[in-house]
């Protein structure tokens, strides 16, 4: 990547971050006005506080008195390429972009590496240790996927006031959230596609009036592949 413009590190807060000069960076924008006005209206405009986004510190002059300089953050950089609106401001914004990149996933030097024994067991420890902990999470979670896997493809089906139960509600709401998402219709049997989709079954039952009198009606029943979605979708809605 070619070095537009000088990134070098400066303390904040006790922790070392790259940063721009901003009479580089002010040179690089080809900004008319002046940088002693540039920049201190750029400062009260946009809010930046020294110390967090940028760090000011008085440089050498020749022969005249000592001149006031600005450290930027890579973010303020970007910030103030951006509102010059220019293609240079593009052209620095995006070269800031790239940095910050790099320095989030910074390059291994693996020739430095084999060079360095320590350095290298280091690393190589870190890695074990994070392996380590990602198979315990692995190992954590299993049961549950298993338990959600098992039921997902589980033949029998509950009714839904049993549903209710399992994800701890009432009967009627989860009636009224089945129908609010158009899973089930007014008279609260399944819509064909939700029964194509394995969530829900139709079974037919028969009663007695006290007449004597037989009747068969439809009773709609939740598939354990329906009841992991619905539970999956009801618990984001509640907490949402």
């Amino acid at each position: 990547m070619e070095s537009l413009i000088v990134i070098t590190p400066t303390k904040f807060q006790g922790h070392s971050v790259p940063t721009v000069n901003a009479r580089d960076l002010h040179v690089f924008l080809d900004v008319a006005t002046p940088f002693k006005d540039w920049s201190a209206r750029r400062i009260a405009e946009f809010g930046f506080e020294d110390g967090k986004d940028f760090c000011s510190f008085l440089s050498k002059s020749t022969g005249g008195r000592p001149l006031k300089e600005y450290a930027l953050t890579l973010e303020m950089a970007k910030e103030l390429s951006m509102v010059e609106r220019s293609e240079k401001g593009k052209q620095a914004r995006q070269y800031f972009i790239e940095c910050e990149r790099r320095t989030r996933s910074p390059a291994i030097d693996l020739h430095g590496l084999l060079n360095d024994p320590k350095q290298l067991r280091t690393i190589l420890l870190t890695y074990t240790e994070e392996v380590g902990a990602l198979r315990s999470q692995v190992e954590e979670l299993k049961p549950k996927a298993d338990f959600y896997d098992h039921v997902g493809k589980a033949i029998n089906a509950q009714t839904v006031q049993e549903v209710a139960k399992v994800i701890g509600t009432g009967p009627k709401r989860l009636f009224a959230w089945l129908r609010e998402r158009r899973l089930l219709m007014q008279n609260n049997l399944p819509y064909q596609e939700q029964i194509e989709a394995g969530r829900f079954r139709v079974i037919e039952r028969q009663y007695e009036d006290p007449r004597g009198e037989n009747h068969i009606y439809a009773r709609t029943l939740i598939t354990g592949k329906g009841l992991t979605w619905i539970q999956k979708q009801f618990v984001q809605g509640a907490t949402a």
